[in-house]
C-alpha cells in the first residue's frame, strides 16, 4: 500500500501542476494546439513574413540615415574648405585695391584679377554666390558691425561693405559685413 500511495501521489502531484501549466498557458499557445499542422505553418510563414518586411523597413531607414549622416560630413567639409577659400578670395580683393602706377604694377594687378575670377569661377561652380549688400540690410544675411547716424538715407539702408558674405547653395556660409544707417540720435539698441 506504501508503494501504491507513493505512485499514487506523483500522479496526483503531475495533474495539479498540468492543470495549473494550462492556466498559466498564453491565449495563443492555447490555440496553436488546436491548430492542424498546415495551419500552424501558414501562421509561422506569416509571422517569418511579417518580421522580414520589419527588417526590410529597418535596413531602409538605417540606409537613410546613414546617407543623411554622410552628406552631413561632407557638407561639413566642403563648408569649412570653402570658408577658407574666402580668406584666399579676399587676400586677393584686397590686392586689388591697392592703387599701382608703373607698368610692372598694373601686369602684377592684372595677373591677381585673373586669379581672383578664376578664384570666383571656381566658387560660383560649387554653388557659393556674393550676398548682395546693396538695399535694406537683412539680419539673415548681413552682419551689421557698424551703424552710421544720417538722415540721408532710410534707416537699414546699407551703406557700406567691410567684407563680402557668400551663400552656399541656399545656406549662408559667411555672413556679409556691412556698416548700416540708423536714425540720428538713435543709439545701437533702439534699432
Amino acid at each position: 500500500m506504501t508503494a501504491n500511495t507513493d505512485h499514487d501521489m506523483p500522479d496526483e502531484l503531475e495533474r495539479d501542476l498540468s492543470a495549473e501549466n494550462e492556466d498559466d498557458l498564453p491565449e495563443a499557445e492555447v490555440v496553436e494546439e488546436a491548430l492542424s499542422p498546415e495551419e500552424r505553418v501558414q501562421r509561422e510563414r506569416d509571422e517569418y513574413y511579417e518580421n522580414w518586411r520589419r527588417s526590410q523597413a529597418d535596413f531602409q531607414n538605417l540606409r537613410r540615415r546613414q546617407a543623411e549622416v554622410i552628406a552631413g560630413s561632407v557638407l561639413a567639409s566642403k563648408r569649412e574648405l570653402l570658408g577658407e577659400l574666402l580668406l584666399v578670395l579676399d587676400y586677393l580683393d584686397m590686392a586689388l585695391l591697392t592703387p599701382v602706377e608703373t607698368q610692372e604694377g598694373q601686369n602684377l594687378k592684372y595677373g591677381v584679377q585673373l586669379t581672383r575670377d578664376q578664384m570666383m569661377q571656381f566658387l560660383t561652380q560649387r554653388e557659393v554666390e556674393p550676398i548682395d549688400t546693396s538695399g535694406v540690410f537683412d539680419p539673415s544675411r548681413h552682419e551689421a558691425v557698424e551703424t552710421v547716424e544720417t538722415d540721408e538715407v532710410p534707416p537699414g539702408t546699407i551703406l557700406a561693405t567691410t567684407r563680402s558674405g557668400y551663400t552656399l547653395g541656399k545656406d549662408v556660409l559667411r555672413y556679409a559685413n556691412v556698416k548700416v544707417a540708423a536714425a540720428p540720435g538713435s543709439t545701437a539698441q533702439d534699432s
